[in-house]
Order: structure tokens, then sequence, then C-alpha cells
């Protein structure tokens, strides 16, 4: 027995040492996390819509088709709106009809002129008749420019008829309804429809004075380089919400009533969880060491 006791007390030191070294090193990481000073501003936000787009009537006619509800996510590039397209037809058929008569207009004209050309070359026309036989030609390559124009013009319109979805986002409701006969004269009329970008969004918050200048000394990188700012945010339920944000723009100047100076914190919002309107508690949390 007395030849196995000096193993044991070999392993019992052994374990003794490593769970001295694993408390020191515990006790490191702690003194090292509480040098980890932490300091959080908590203030009202509003949240609000990072983009807004409006769409509006950009030719005269009726509205004949409406391709969204109320409240609806629309993509980039879908269709909106659509109007009565008749008119626009007709008028491009019409357009691309008298282009087509300009250009055998030209066609005569290069004849014209090429027959004046041979025949001054054989003494038979003077040069006045070569003159206006370029003259014409010119005439004619123009009303085909301005015949091709109108065509472009008359597409264009066309086009117009149909409106898209400028953005991603939420759409409001339609403001005319289905049959409505819109004129651009009537400027209270374009405006059709809004919509409002969810993804990502922003929460805008009044940042009290101590708030600003502990965030104003992070920008200074030369006097506290080790600072670190983070945005949260509280919901009304008292949930925290799973996304942290960045500061986007802010005015740069104080309320004289509050005191506090507005800025726009951006936020991931891909489950369109945050909504303009929401009443939010916008947290601000600076870190130094």
């Amino acid at each position: 027995m007395v030849g196995n006791s000096f193993p044991a007390r070999t392993l019992s030191l052994a374990a003794l040492c490593i769970f001295v070294a694993a408390c020191c090193l515990a006790a490191q990481t702690a003194t090292a996390q509480d040098s980890l000073e932490s300091k959080v501003y908590e203030f009202k936000g509003k949240v609000i819509a990072a983009r807004e787009a409006e769409i509006a009537a950009r030719v005269d006619g009726r509205l004949a088709k409406i391709n969204f509800t109320t409240g609806q996510i629309v993509k980039k590039g879908d269709l909106l709106f659509e109007f009565d397209v008749k008119f626009r037809k007709l008028t491009l058929d019409t357009a691309q009809a008298q282009q087509k008569v300009m250009e055998a207009q030209l066609q005569l004209a290069d004849v014209k002129l090429k027959n004046a050309e041979a025949l001054q070359a054989r003494n038979v026309s003077s040069d006045m008749q070569v003159l206006e036989a370029q003259a014409q030609r010119g005439i004619a390559a123009a009303n085909v420019d301005a015949a091709k124009a109108n065509v472009g013009i008359a597409q264009l319109q066309l086009d117009q008829t149909k409106l898209f979805a400028p953005i991603d986002g939420m759409i409001s409701q339609p403001f005319v309804r289905e049959g409505a006969y819109l004129t651009l004269e009537a400027l209270n009329q374009n405006r059709l429809a809004v919509i409002i970008q969810l993804d990502p969004i922003k929460v805008v918050g009044e940042v009290p004075f101590d708030a600003y200048a502990e965030r104003r000394e992070m920008f200074d990188v030369r006097k506290n380089g080790g600072e670190m700012l983070e945005y949260t945010l509280v919901l009304p339920n008292g949930e925290k919400y799973p996304h942290t944000g960045r500061l986007v723009e802010g005015t740069g100047e104080f309320d004289p009533q509050t005191q506090a100076m507005a800025v726009a914190v951006g936020f991931e919002n891909p489950e369109f969880l945050l909504r303009p309107g929401l009443t939010v508690t916008l947290q601000s949390a600076v870190r130094r060491r």
C-alpha cells in the first residue's frame, strides 16, 4: 500500500494544479469583462418608412383596372394600375403609318436627286435643278426623323397606360376607383397610391444631450477609439427586437423646447414586424474599455 500511495498523491497534486489554473483564468476573464464599462441610454422612438414612393398618373384616360388590394406587399415591377389603351393604340398606329409615308417620300426624293445629278452630268439639267433636288431630299429626310419621333412619343404614351411598383413595400389603398377618368390638369387626381418601404426601416428618436455627448466622442477615434455604439429596440409589449440598428442620419440641431436632437436609426425588418407609426423604446449603449 505504501508503494501505491506516491502515484495517487502525484495525480491529486496535478489535478489540484489544473483546478487552480482554471480558477485563475476565470478570474482574469471576469476582471477583463468588469473592465468593460457600459452605459445605456433609453429614449422614445417612432417607426417611420425608410422610403416612400408615390404612384401618379402620367397620361389622361380612363382607369381600367386596379391590380392590388389595400395593405398588400408588392415587389418592384409589379403591375398596379392599367388605363384604357384603345385611343393610345390608335395614336400609335397613325404615327407608324405616317412614318411609312415619310419614308416613301424620302425614297422618291432620292430617285429625283439621282436623276437630276445624272442629267447634270450630261449637261441636260442646270445646277439649280440639282440644288432643288438636294433640298427636297433633305426635307424628306427631316420628315422621316419627325415621324420616327412621333412614333416614339406614341409608344411612350401607350407604355404609360400601365403603372408598375418602383420599389418593394406595402401599398396604401387606391385613391381613385376603377372607371374614373383622370386628367393631368387635375393635380389632386394624379396621386393614385403610395408605397412605403418596410425593409429596411427607420426609427426616429429624440436623443438627450448626455447621450449625444457620449456619441459625439465616439466619432473622434483619436480620443476614444475603443468605444463601441449599439442601438437596440424594445417593443411596446416589452420584448426586445431581434435586430440591432445603426445611425443613418441626424439633424445636427437641438430642439429648443426639448433640448434633444432628432436622429434616425436604420434597422433590418425582414419579418415586417416594425410598421410606421409604432412607438418603441430606442436604446443606445456606449461601451468603453
